[in-house]
């Protein structure tokens, strides 16, 4: 069974012609990487051939030390995004619709020559039974929440909205451990995979607009990479999310009682 929740995460780097997220694996171009990241691209048209051959779809990686939990915590903290998000100012929870639904907004940065941006979205996260997490994120160009209205209304000759085709994260805590006495000592390391799709819409050239996507996305998750092994949410659990050590204590229990009571194998 999947266990769904909703949280304010936030996107990387919607900028102009950018794309990002597929489920067909094919001719990746690496762009940047080393041991710990990696960002790579492709043509936007080997995830859909509707989309324009302007766009471009990039994937990016990336090795974290941290819990599930934390991670989560850490990026759902709206008032910390500018500090880890490249070229985003500010961001805010527009509305939580329900329990399960959240509305949230983040304004970027102009970089010449591109004007500023404005993303709206809506995001949903669940854990898999391998306890892996998957976070969607939808577009929501329609709404109609007062704020926002009063906020386009006062922003709309200085930033461009963006069209989000397509957002996904998948978050897979690694199984690594060792063995002290009767305990397992559980590296939580997390690896953590982002695409998505999105137009920033614009008349800038395409090769900036590339150029200042890769390279801000690569320097989002490094920022992530480096603050969130010490943020203060690593203190923290979220209700229903299970972590890796806590499976791999179960497996270590198991092995121990079949290890004494070998007919228990059979």
């Amino acid at each position: 069974m999947k266990k769904r929740y909703i949280i304010p995460l936030i996107t990387l780097c919607f900028l102009p012609h950018l794309v990002i997220a597929s489920e067909i694996e094919t001719s990746w171009k690496v762009w940047k990487e080393n041991s710990q990241l990696s960002v790579s691209y492709r043509p936007a048209s080997a995830f859909n051939k509707k989309l324009s051959s302007e766009l471009i779809e990039i994937k990016a990686t990336a090795k974290v030390n941290s819990t599930l939990s934390g991670f989560l915590l850490f990026i759902q903290q709206v008032e910390n995004t500018p500090n880890w998000l490249v070229n985003a100012s500010t961001s805010q929870i527009i509305k939580q619709v329900s329990t399960n639904e959240n509305i949230f907004f983040i304004k970027f940065l102009g970089l010449w020559p591109l004007k500023p941006r404005l993303l709206t979205l809506h995001s949903t996260y669940w854990q898999n039974d391998d306890l892996s997490v998957e976070i969607t994120l939808s577009d929501e160009m329609s709404i109609t929440d007062t704020r926002l209205v009063k906020l386009l209304a006062e922003e709309k000759q200085t930033f461009l909205r963006i069209k989000t085709h397509y957002a996904h994260w998948k978050i897979t805590p690694q199984k690594i451990k060792s063995m002290g006495g009767n305990q397992v000592n559980a590296n939580r390391q997390l690896f953590i995979e982002y695409r998505f799709i999105a137009d920033g819409l614009g008349d800038s050239p395409k090769w900036l607009a590339d150029h200042l996507a890769l390279k801000s996305i690569w320097k989002s998750m490094r920022n992530i990479k480096r603050q969130l092994p010490t943020d203060k949410w690593q203190a923290y659990s979220i209700d229903g999310i299970t972590e890796i050590d806590a499976e791999l204590n179960a497996e270590l229990d198991t092995e121990l009682i079949t290890d004494l009571n070998p007919e228990l194998k059979y």
